[in-house]
């Protein structure tokens, strides 16, 4: 069915007229602090209550739901070695959402996901409003999750309710789930896809700047320990073996400028590259580690960090075993030119592997969602999603072709004063809208 010029002045009618409405919603969903704990066993305040709310929502509705807390042994048992599958995690206190919008039959279905769990906040000093007290300045509205990503999921919900609400007829199913965890590995949205929620397509609103992002990075979470041998540092050094006192510091600089050079290679290799990421893949130093005490010579110095891999680079599961083996080599030869580390090579330890995806150019649901962009006046061109997202979850294990597109500018997520504004969410949300009308009826 086509999406007539009535449809989508009534979308964007209802929309303008309920703008205080979707940022009442958003600042609703700030002022729940769902904050993830580093703990993996431990409920952060406010993600149950937050998801409580969007289920009273769903509810009105009349939508079926689901609010459930996974079972975290179990799925790191069945998924062991996939995307997603973290051991030691669990979910009490911390349940995921799911819910249906039943349509008439017969038409294709959509899926509308994105997490409630958002990082601490920092130093609150860093902070000129209270960061889980939503506060609306010039438009704008302040508070951690703003962004990342309670204003996508506040745009989501309000496009569904603006179907609902102007009767607009559907044939397929609208997909509603909202999932913890998401900050911390993805496990949450591992248990959406294992619960069973899935369709033919699917919109992940992380913040895009109401750009179509059809493709996101996978991220590999590491650390480079560089083992040294500590001495006093104001006297000559006389070693318990052969060896003697060997500084760490200098070691670590060794590593250092070795990740500097894969880093340039990477930055001309057309394999770390693509046409829609605004930067080649890279190794992102992320924390350092090194030495004992002021006077002593470091005895050991370890090396965090972030590194970006691209869906053509996957493994056989679907992760970035490839690029993880690529890294250990290059470690490897830095080792090699130095005599103590040949013999005492640096090693690498793996924190965490998070896989990407990229739904091409020409699906018929990218084509789609940039008709339904044009129609609410945003730009239809394609972008990439620098950052990881859970988009590979549901699109490679769901079978879900799930694209980014939500509200907010990237670059405001996980920093003081977090903020969105509240044109950029209406615009989100009636393409959204637009877009459940266009594909489902």
């Amino acid at each position: 069915m086509a999406v007539t010029q009535d449809d989508i002045a009534r979308i964007s009618d209802h929309l303008d007229a309920r703008a205080d409405r979707l940022a009442e919603t958003l600042c609703d969903l700030i002022n729940f602090p769902s904050i993830v704990k580093s703990d993996p066993t431990e409920a952060g305040p406010g993600e149950r209550d937050c998801q409580i709310y969007l289920q009273q929502r769903l509810a009105a509705m009349g939508m079926e739901t689901d609010l459930w807390e996974p079972d975290g042994p179990a799925l790191y048992a069945k998924y062991e070695g996939r995307a997603g599958a973290h051991k030691g995690r669990t979910f009490d206190g911390r349940p995921n959402l799911g819910g249906t919008l039943k349509g008439s039959g017969g038409g294709r279905s959509l899926m509308l996901t994105g997490h409630i769990d958002v990082v601490p906040p920092g130093p609150i000093e860093h902070w000129t409003t209270d960061p889980f007290v939503a506060r609306i300045i010039d438009g704008r509205i302040h508070g951690r999750g703003a962004v990342d990503m309670k204003g996508g999921v506040a745009a989501m919900l309000l496009a569904l309710e603006t179907v609902h609400e102007l009767g607009l007829p559907l044939r397929g199913d609208v997909v509603f789930t909202t999932v913890v965890d998401e900050e911390i590995g993805g496990m949450g949205s591992l248990a959406m896809v294992d619960r069973g929620f899935r369709a033919d397509a699917g919109i992940m609103t992380e913040p895009t700047d109401n750009r179509i992002a059809p493709l996101c990075h996978g991220i590999l979470w590491g650390r480079i320990i560089i083992d040294g041998i500590g001495g006093h540092a104001e006297l000559v050094p006389k070693g318990w073996n052969e060896t003697g006192p060997v500084d760490a510091v200098t070691l670590t600089r060794q590593v250092l400028d070795g990740i500097d050079v894969l880093n340039r290679r990477w930055q001309y290799d057309p394999a770390k590259n693509h046409p829609l990421m605004p930067l080649p893949n890279q190794i992102i130093v992320t924390g350092l580690e090194v030495g004992e005490h002021p006077a002593s010579i470091a005895g050991r110095g370890v090396i965090t960090f972030d590194a970006q891999y691209l869906p053509h680079e996957h493994d056989d599961v679907a992760l970035g075993g490839k690029v993880r083996r690529e890294i250990e080599e290059h470690v490897a030869r830095i080792c090699e030119v130095d005599p103590y580390l040949r013999a005492h090579p640096a090693r690498v330890e793996w924190i965490l592997d998070a896989d990407c995806a990229e739904i091409p150019a020409d699906h018929p649901s990218v084509l789609s969602m940039q008709e339904a962009a044009t129609q609410a006046g945003l730009n239809p061109a394609l972008d990439g999603f620098g950052a990881h997202s859970d988009i590979g979850l549901p699109t490679t294990l769901g079978g879900t072709p799930t694209i980014n597109f939500g509200p907010g500018d990237p670059a405001f997520a996980h920093q003081p004063n977090e903020q969105v504004e509240i044109a950029d969410l209406v615009a989100c949300a009636k393409a959204i809208a637009i877009q459940i009308l266009r594909w489902c009826a």
